[in-house]
């Protein structure tokens, strides 16, 4: 509730506004790690001369606890097998609260995933039973949030190959994911039931004073929980995150680089990882969010990278669900962001030829860690609105528009309704 949040209170206003230009946005990261560090992609410990940077042990996960924040943190198990819909964590809170505001924003309905990842910062699946496992528990996270689905932020699966079997992993939690949030679909409207009562209960027992302190929170879900389980059941989507080198022709694997760009002496180990995983698991992902970014001394030709993923993946159909992605700002490895015009560019390729459209990492960079970034992404996100002309997709339903401070209309004395 709000004054007591383990995982962080939402400045409801700034969230709106964060949200404003978007479709649909993903909530990241949850993970399977207990210590979660960007730089343990190198798994080092395993190459022969151990000298493989960055460092990183890559622990395989222990089948148990998905995290939002390192496990020494307070109430840091976002979920696991014990958790119920009536005593959720801090973190399905807080997702929650995303996911409510994402439907109810004032400017109309927005989709909220929860991301499992981001590209380093988690333990190995290791195994198709873990991923199975995996796949019971994120089913049961999109459950008790009432999110849209999940997103698969994982780009760099090839060194942990080489410790288990990651693909395997992968693939087997994309397909019992699948099966997974169908089932959850059955149960919507009585797990939003469940959910009201429950809080309902739990707000019947708070001293008048809590009481008047929370009201707007608590006559807020309650009411969203109605609408939850009067609207149609969304579509539960599975997303997956990757590089721009997933597809590439074999005898070219460098054809994306632009004219000017050098050559790197050697090739990228996670070349081709969409042709490891799309045959056996494409069938059940809804959206391919593309990072053509983070990569520094090249050139990215973006319209090359589109086509390649249509033109090696084995399935025409990909188009549709593939975004192109960009980082304005700062950005990792050494990357140089190539600018608004080119951005623009791109995505208006995207949209003219039957792609999806367009990805912007990140909704909100801290503007400690990327000054520049967290005023460019806004700006970048504001500008392709007009170019490729998103939609809510799968269709809307009839939410209620909540007032500028993300509550609903009527219930905070002094907020206003937008319009």
């Amino acid at each position: 509730m709000p004054g007591h949040c383990l995982m962080g209170c939402f400045k409801e206003t700034d969230l709106l506004q964060i949200m404003k230009s978007y479709t649909a946005l993903n909530y990241g990261f949850s993970f399977f790690t207990k210590n979660p560090d960007p730089d343990q992609d190198g798994c080092t410990g395993f190459s022969p001369d151990k000298s493989t940077p960055p460092a990183g042990p890559c622990p395989e996960w222990d089948g148990q606890n998905i995290y939002l924040a390192k496990s020494s943190k307070q109430d840091a198990i976002a979920i696991n097998a014990g958790t119920t819909i009536a005593k959720p964590t801090s973190s399905i809170v807080a997702i929650t609260e995303a996911v409510r505001m994402g439907r109810m924003h004032p400017d109309g309905p927005k989709r909220v995933k929860i991301v499992l990842g981001g590209w380093s910062d988690y333990a190995r699946i290791g195994s198709a039973e873990n991923g199975v496992k995996a796949a019971k528990l994120y089913g049961k996270f999109v459950a008790h949030t009432f999110a849209d689905g999940v997103d698969i932020d994982m780009e760099h699966l090839t060194p942990y190959d080489r410790m288990g079997d990651e693909f395997d992993g992968l693939v087997a939690f994309i397909n019992q994911l699948r099966i997974e949030l169908d089932d959850v679909a059955t149960q919507w409207a009585s797990n939003a039931a469940a959910k009201k009562a429950a809080m309902q209960s739990e707000y019947n027992s708070l001293e008048d004073w809590k009481k008047t302190n929370v009201a707007h929170y608590y006559e807020t879900n309650f009411k969203y929980l109605d609408e939850v389980a009067a609207n149609p059941v969304p579509y539960l989507e599975i997303s997956w995150t990757t590089r721009f080198n997933a597809f590439l022709p074999s005898d070219n694997v460098w054809n994306y680089l632009t004219p000017d760009s050098q050559i790197p002496e050697k090739n990228y180990e996670t070349d081709n990882e969409g042709q490891r995983l799309w045959p056996r698991a494409g069938k059940n992902i809804d959206t391919v969010n593309v990072m053509a970014y983070d990569a520094g001394g090249i050139g990215i030709n973006m319209t090359t990278v589109l086509r390649n993923f249509v033109a090696y993946s084995g399935d025409p159909s990909i188009a549709a669900k593939v975004n192109i992605g960009f980082e304005p700002g700062e950005q990792a490895a050494g990357g140089v962001w190539e600018g608004m015009d080119a951005d623009k560019e791109y995505a208006r390729y995207a949209y003219e030829n039957g792609y999806g459209g367009a990805m912007i990492w990140a909704a909100n960079p801290n503007p400690t860690q990327a000054p520049e970034g967290s005023k460019l992404c806004p700006q970048v996100a504001a500008a392709l609105v007009d170019v490729v002309h998103p939609v809510y997709a799968w269709g809307a339903a009839n939410w209620t528009k909540c007032t500028s401070s993300g509550w609903w209309p009527g219930t905070f004395a002094g907020d206003l309704l937008v319009v």
